[in-house]
């Protein structure tokens, strides 16, 4: 892919934690007593995960963020930044945000100076937009 482009970043984001009772609390507030006795995930499989995507990201010489120890420094961070035991939180998309903007800038990428692909959507005339992408 970096061959498409030479301004072209990639970057690796690891998945982030698992909380297991978080996942087993709601999965028994959907199901009740029919709710799997044993997470359909565990953190140490995503801690797994994120260890093959850190060590990826090393080989190819691309950045990587590693969302799966980033969020566990925090104290509380299972209801802090997962609303279900998997999904992330305003919270935890925050952090997600933070790291992202703080790698690309390193890359050189500030959004305030990277062209539109598109035009901007006040741009757009709401009865005719095809005249905005001619």
């Amino acid at each position: 892919m970096q061959d498409c482009s030479n301004s072209m970043v990639i970057v690796l984001i690891t998945p982030p934690p698992v909380d297991e009772e978080g996942r087993e609390r709601f999965a028994r507030s959907l199901y009740g007593q029919d709710a799997r006795k044993l997470p359909e995930r565990t953190n140490e499989m995503a801690g797994v995960y994120a260890g093959y995507c850190v060590e990826l990201a090393r080989e190819m010489h691309i950045p990587c963020i590693n969302i799966w120890s980033k969020m566990q420094e925090t104290e509380g961070w299972q209801k802090l930044y997962l609303s279900d035991g998997l999904h992330l939180t305003p919270e935890g998309n925050a952090v997600v945000h933070k790291e992202v903007v703080e790698t690309l800038r390193n890359a050189g990428l500030k959004a305030e100076h990277m062209p539109y692909d598109f035009p901007h959507h006040s741009k757009i005339d709401g009865s005719c937009p095809e005249k905005a992408f001619q």
